[in-house]
């Protein structure tokens, strides 16, 4: 305690300097002087204290409920401004503030503190921060999937018919705040339905309501369908063409008027109807609960996918039941 080592600092500037160190005693009058000492001098590095404007980034812990996503958070301010020397400011990759995302179901504000980190995540010690802490507005969206409903305007002409619609993806993911969930549907925007007869396939966006966005924006909606084109054609039969369905055991029907001819008017699309015969029409008459005597029984069939079977001249059979 009564020897002093001491170096003059004054007149350099940045760098590393080896600066000469005074050693001499306290009391000069005990009779006792200083022969020598190590070191002679000192190797110093002179840094200039500068400062720097560093973004603030958010990192997260913890996570959301299910069904829940965040945003982007935003800090206010959005950069802090470190001061210290210049070879720790160097080091300075990042001003971070950590959110904890355990239980939050709703936007969030938040005052976290800011650490200066290197770029290995390690936190640079030392430095003056301005401010220290940060607010940081957090928005949370709650998610729901729900199906997609293609929405028409116009009509087609009369010949033409749209079928086999289908919808890619059929549902959707969309983000937005708790009432969200009242949703049932998401709906087009409208398509003239007439625009759809030079293409089999489009591409559609979302009628979203206001404050709801898809949770993927890059998310793609195809509408994938046929254009098939409507015709009607005319074919005959005769009373050999209709079977006799539910005729008591023992008796006979025959037609009372052998030679008529019928006809039926058919409408369907015209790759079904190209192959279309009476056997695949399924006509008959249900006689069940009919017995001995003249009677007119309505003609009918089987229904038939995509096939629509209009006027049926004449429409009833004239019919006499015998014993055989």
């Amino acid at each position: 305690s009564k020897i002093y080592a001491q170096v003059d600092l004054s007149g350099y500037s940045e760098g590393q300097v080896k600066i000469p160190v005074t050693v001499g005693l306290l009391d000069q009058a005990s009779g006792i002087r200083v022969i020598n000492y190590e070191p002679k001098e000192v190797l110093f590095t002179f840094d200039r204290i500068i400062s720097r404007e560093i973004p603030v980034t958010i990192a997260y812990q913890g996570t959301l409920p299910e069904n829940y996503v965040r945003g982007d958070a935003v800090s206010r301010p959005q950069s802090i401004l470190v001061s210290g020397p210049r070879t720790w400011i160097n080091e300075v990759e990042m001003a971070q503030g950590v959110i904890d995302l355990t239980n939050k179901t709703e936007n969030t504000t938040i005052s976290t503190p800011i650490k200066i980190l290197n770029d290995n995540g390690e936190e640079v010690r030392g430095l003056e921060k301005e401010p220290g802490f940060v607010d940081v507005t957090l928005p949370v969206y709650r998610t729901v999937e729900l199906p997609v409903e293609l929405v028409t305007v116009n009509e087609l002409p009369d010949n033409y018919a749209i079928t086999d619609i289908q919808i890619s993806p059929e549902t959707v993911a969309v983000k937005g705040d708790n009432s969200i969930t009242q949703l049932t549907e998401l709906r087009t925007v409208e398509i003239d339905i007439n625009s759809m007869l030079d293409n089999d396939s489009i591409t559609v966006d979302l009628d979203l309501p206001e404050g709801v966005t898809l949770l993927n924006p890059d998310q793609e909606i195809t509408v994938n369908y046929q254009v098939r084109e409507v015709v009607t054609t005319t074919l005959e039969f005769s009373f050999e063409d209709i079977e006799l369905r539910n005729l008591q055991e023992g008796l006979v029907a025959d037609a009372l008027a052998q030679n008529l001819t019928y006809t039926l008017e058919l409408t369907g699309y015209d790759a079904e109807m190209e192959e279309i015969t009476l056997e695949d029409i399924n006509l008959y008459i249900d006689l069940e609960g009919f017995d001995q005597g003249e009677h007119e029984v309505e003609i009918r069939w089987e229904e038939i996918q995509n096939l629509s079977i209009g006027n049926v001249e004449p429409p009833i059979v004239q019919i006499n039941i015998t014993e055989e």
